[in-house]
């Protein structure tokens, strides 16, 4: 999970993530950082689209999603 909470730090350009809260409700998140994001899905074996990775209601929900489906 650190590598995966690191992973999206550096994609957010944020130190700490606030695990409570959506992508959405961030001041970072845009079309690029999502589209990155989906990118750094697919090294996990995952694929989703854009309204599927905006549809969690917080990143702790999507950080256990992408833990119990990668491959």
């Amino acid at each position: 999970m650190n590598e995966l909470l690191s992973e999206l730090c550096e994609i957010l350009e944020v130190s700490d993530l606030p695990l409570e809260s959506s992508f959405n409700s961030m001041d970072e998140w845009d079309s690029l950082n999502a589209l990155t994001v989906l990118a750094m899905l697919d090294s996990y074996g995952i694929q989703m689209d854009v309204e599927k990775l905006e549809e969690f209601e917080s990143i702790a929900i999507f950080l256990d999603y992408v833990l119990e489906n990668k491959k």
